[in-house]
């Protein structure tokens, strides 16, 4: 039987809707930034659409704004587009424009009393550093990183609790520097994308050792990287069906999390398989990398899963959109840190408007079993480019009308339900669905009726989902 959660969420627990730059930003070459690797990428092999444009937040903070106090958030999370901060992607390339368009997005916030959640890389490289470096490949892309976290910490970290480091590192390693399916697109070389993985975690524990050694004390900011992950449940219930499903999560997403949450290495499924391919860390690099993440920043829906999961990584398991499981799951396996859900959401096609049918209802299904969530990102708060399908599909909770000259924002009915969720902070029950104790009247008559309509039950599809029952059970 399914359950649904009917009770409310702590009192502090924090409701956010994100962004990523490239996707809804817009202004690809306007005020002195520089390009990013999805500019160049875009303009080459099978690309039909590009980002330029997309929903052209650069000039339209008011209308971002109105959004979210439509919504009624407590947290906004949105990247930094690197190339419009340093156009070539140093500090010698700094552009002052860049910086006051996220200096007025920020200001602009504190006046409708919501926080930032500000991620420093989500996708968007300068090119210059691919073209010059490498990009993510070449290790000393971990000191421009840090450079670069440096500057954006000084300069708005004091209106600024929490910050993502890098988004979903699975996919810049694996998908950019591997399949080629999204920017920079290089693919053909099977050990890249590990190399690709070990400078990002380094980057990333760098940054965060730079914050807590100089800003954390004046601050009081957090600091961790955004890890995205699948559901798995076995094919079959044998033992190898599970260590397969275990496989498979330590592939994507132990990868990055045992490093930092656990011992500062990577899975033993990993360095037992992929030996001279994975890079090792030094004892002093796993002690330095270890503990670099003050909450479990997880990342969850389509974007990841049914889409950018490999036939080989499933293991020949089955998928599944589990967010209750795959909760209780980084509870258990990663010490039970306090996770904030950074990215979560579904899809519409591409032609859909205000009426979308990807309420999260599944929301509702979500029970702590003793797990620390404290906050909810619904994904995303506008339709925009989506990565490598294009415009092909919208994740937003307003639609963007692209063919109009402002790009109009439109509630979709997902925004009007998750507004009144936020309302209601969570899923109070209502006093007619509330259980009943008592005992009926001494003369209430009690009968029986012969069937007079034949019907026919069928499970609906999510009742059919053995994930709702157990973990691989």
């Amino acid at each position: 039987m399914l359950t649904f959660l009917y009770d409310t969420f702590p009192d502090k627990f924090m409701w956010a809707v994100g962004t990523a730059a490239y996707s809804v930003e817009g202004a690809w070459e306007k005020d002195g930034k520089g390009k990013s690797i999805w500019d160049t990428f875009t303009r080459g092999g099978t690309q039909v659409s590009r980002g330029d444009v997309g929903s052209d937040s650069y000039h339209n903070i008011p209308g971002d704004l109105r959004a979210l106090q439509q919504l009624g958030v407590s947290h906004y999370r949105f990247s930094l587009s690197w190339p419009r901060i340093f156009s070539n992607g140093t500090k010698e390339s700094y552009n002052e424009k860049g910086v006051e368009y996220y200096k007025s997005l920020i200001q602009g916030l504190k006046e409708i009393k919501v926080q930032p959640v500000v991620t420093l890389y989500h996708w968007d490289l300068p090119d210059s550093l691919q073209t010059l470096f490498g990009g993510w490949s070449n290790s000393v892309m971990v000191e421009l990183f840090r450079e670069y976290a440096d500057f954006c910490f000084k300069t708005f970290g004091s209106d600024v609790k929490f910050w993502i480091t890098i988004d979903n590192p699975f996919v810049v390693a694996w998908h950019g520097y591997g399949t080629g399916v999204v920017a920079p697109g290089i693919k053909n070389d099977s050990d890249l994308p590990f190399r690709v993985g070990h400078n990002l975690l380094k980057a990333h524990a760098a940054a965060w050792h730079l914050y807590d050694d100089r800003y954390c004390s004046s601050q009081g900011g957090r600091v961790s990287m955004a890890l995205a992950s699948h559901w798995i449940r076995p094919s079959r219930t044998r033992q190898e069906n599970r260590k397969a499903c275990q496989c498979s999560l330590d592939f994507v997403l132990g990868w990055f999390a045992r490093p930092l949450f656990v011992d500062g290495d990577y899975p033993p499924y990993m360095k037992r398989n992929l030996t001279h391919r994975l890079p090792s860390f030094t004892e002093a690099e796993s002690l330095y990398v270890n503990g670099t993440a003050d909450f479990f920043a997880l990342s969850h829906g389509p974007a990841l899963s049914f889409q950018l999961i490999n036939d080989s990584l499933r293991f020949g398991q089955t998928e599944d959109l589990g967010l209750r499981m795959l909760l209780y799951w980084v509870g258990a396996e990663y010490n039970n840190p306090p996770i904030f859900v950074v990215e979560s959401g579904w899809f519409g096609s591409g032609n859909t408007k205000t009426k979308d049918a990807k309420h999260m209802y599944y929301l509702k299904t979500i029970c702590f079993d003793r797990v620390n969530v404290i906050g909810y990102t619904a994904w995303s708060l506008l339709d925009g480019y989506e990565w490598y399908r294009e415009y092909g599909i919208r994740r937003g909770l307003f639609f963007v009308d692209f063919n109009t000259p402002y790009l109009k924002r439109e509630p979709k009915t997902s925004a009007t339900f998750y507004s009144k969720l936020i309302e209601k902070n969570g899923f109070p029950q209502l006093p007619e669905n509330r259980p009943a104790q008592g005992v009926f009247p001494c003369d209430f008559a009690w009968g029986v009726a012969a069937n007079s309509i034949q019907v026919k039950f069928e499970r609906a599809p999510i009742m059919q989902n053995p994930l709702l029952h157990g973990v691989w059970t």
